[in-house]
């Protein structure tokens, strides 16, 4: 019997057909009782069977055979519980990493800048107006952006005059927790002096708005302060490129004639074929032009700069501006004439 039929424990392997006629067959070559003759001489000896011989199992193979026999079964179990279960409890993905921007993480906590703006603004305009004659319209315009419970007097003693001309939003400084400050400029007129002495006084004045993201809106949280103005920065222009003076020259009295035109609302007759320029509106007058010069450089078109002085309320105003001039050909003549008009860029 094989090892592994013995692990395993199966029944040992039966004779086949082929193996019993060979054992018959070398039992008949040996003579039996009667080819010798009944009665005559000593029986004859027989001769012992042929066959398996068993073998008693020592205890460590019984022993190793059981153990690997456990060792299959187990193999074979686990191997079938593991298929089995992942039919019925198939793997969960993992779930998928959501990158998360940490910019965007702390802008939930701003307030809209937009929104926030326009309430400064108002705020401030009504804020910053405040007649003696009229105490109560002050109040009931600020309470339309104050949070409820605020005094809408905001420090005001109830005296004086000042009104607002202007007001212009800037830079939102957000504070965390939908709490933020608005910088607004406000232009501002008082009256000073009596009689003959009287005169208005107009000034910028500088204004810093909290805010905060309430129910629903932007509201004003507390009383606004006042802060300074940006002062003067300083600027050094590139150097402009070198003029070109006889183009200069060639071209001086067709700006000229543009310039009188756009002032007097007939552009369209002087500027080059196509182009887009608005015209002035009243009360300008064309004055002189102090200078004009062509960039040096080729082709059909040329850019320059004019110094312009107009004539608007009841004074002289000095301009500069960048003009662009193309060449126009009709026939076997070409001219030059203003194809746009902008301020100079410095």
């Amino acid at each position: 019997m094989s090892a592994l039929r013995k692990m395993l424990n199966l029944p040992p392997k039966e004779i086949q057909g082929g193996e019993e006629t060979s054992t018959a067959s070398k039992d008949s070559a040996f003579p039996t009782p009667t080819d010798a003759g009944a009665g005559e001489g000593p029986p004859a000896r027989t001769q012992p069977a042929l066959g398996w011989a068993e073998e008693e199992e020592s205890a460590g193979r019984s022993a190793a055979r059981k153990a690997g026999r456990v060792v299959i079964w187990l193999v074979i179990g686990l191997a079938a519980f593991t298929g089995v279960r992942t039919w019925i409890f198939p793997a969960k993905q993992p779930a998928p990493v959501q990158q998360t921007d940490p910019q965007a993480e702390a802008r939930k906590d701003d307030v809209p800048e937009a929104e926030a703006q326009q309430v400064a603004a108002r705020f401030a305009r009504s804020y910053m107006n405040w007649n003696s004659q009229a105490p109560d319209q002050r109040a009931s315009e600020l309470e339309a952006d104050l949070a409820k419970g605020l005094d809408p007097k905001m420090g005001w003693d109830g005296s004086g005059v000042q009104l607002v001309a202007q007001t212009i939003p800037g830079t939102v400084t957000q504070a965390g927790g939908k709490r933020a400050r608005v910088l607004v400029d406000v232009r501002v007129s008082t009256v000073t002096g009596s009689g003959k002495n009287q005169r208005t006084v107009s000034s910028w004045r500088g204004l810093e708005v909290p805010v905060a993201q309430g129910d629903g809106r932007v509201v004003v949280t507390g009383e606004p302060a006042i802060v300074g103005m940006p002062t003067a920065a300083k600027y050094k222009a590139p150097d402009g490129p070198e003029a070109d003076a006889q183009m200069s020259a060639q071209t001086r009295d067709s700006v000229k004639d543009f310039l009188s035109s756009w002032a007097s609302g007939t552009e369209d007759q002087a500027a080059a074929p196509g182009a887009d320029i608005a015209p002035l509106g009243g009360g300008v007058q064309f004055d002189a032009l102090d200078s004009w010069a062509v960039d040096a450089g080729s082709g059909d078109k040329r850019t320059g700069t004019a110094t312009v002085r107009w004539k608007l309320g009841g004074a002289q105003l000095q301009q500069t501006y960048q003009i662009t001039l193309t060449k126009v050909s009709a026939s076997s003549a070409s001219r030059w004439q203003v194809q746009a008009v902008t301020a100079k860029t410095a």
